[in-house]
């Protein structure tokens, strides 16, 4: 019988090396290697690997590992999200209110997440809304100008 870790390693080299746009997808090549998961067990796995499914420029979407899964991505993930997902921010005191496209604001929470920036105290998601709630009503500014850098590819 096959280990979670090894499991969650050949699932981490799936989704560096395939589309993996679907889990029936990653199943099947898991299941080429003889590694037998059910569909519960793989959804677990890409949640606790904080897998993310993200859109394709050319359509269609694909999971990816988001924050310290991917080795520290940093700014060039937060940035992509920014690109693919975001529609608009609204600072609003404490909060900030970021519109997504349908869908995708659980998917941007990850990776805003994995960020682990101190301004940020949490984040709520819905399907195209995210809360954010910060320590002071500037810390905002700060997030909102971290989010345009990365989208520039600019450092932290």
């Amino acid at each position: 019988m096959i280990t979670k870790e090894k499991r969650h390693e050949v699932i981490r080299a799936i989704l560096v090396n395939h589309s993996g746009s679907t889990q029936e997808e990653i199943k099947g090549i898991l299941e080429s290697k003889n590694i037998y998961a059910s569909q519960s067990t793989l959804s677990r796995d890409l949640r606790e690997m904080g897998a993310v499914k993200i859109p394709l420029e050319a359509g269609g979407a694909k999971y990816t590992l988001a924050g310290s899964e991917r080795n520290g991505l940093g700014l060039n993930e937060i940035g992509q999200a920014v690109k693919n997902f975001s529609v608009n921010f609204e600072p609003v005191g404490n909060f900030l209110v970021i519109k997504t496209t349908p869908g995708n604001a659980q998917a941007f929470c990850v990776i805003l997440d994995r960020q682990k920036w101190s301004e940020i105290v949490g984040t709520i998601a819905g399907d195209d809304t995210i809360l954010v709630i910060f320590r002071k009503a500037a810390d905002s500014e700060k997030i909102m100008s971290k989010l345009k850098q990365s989208v520039n590819g600019e450092n932290q």
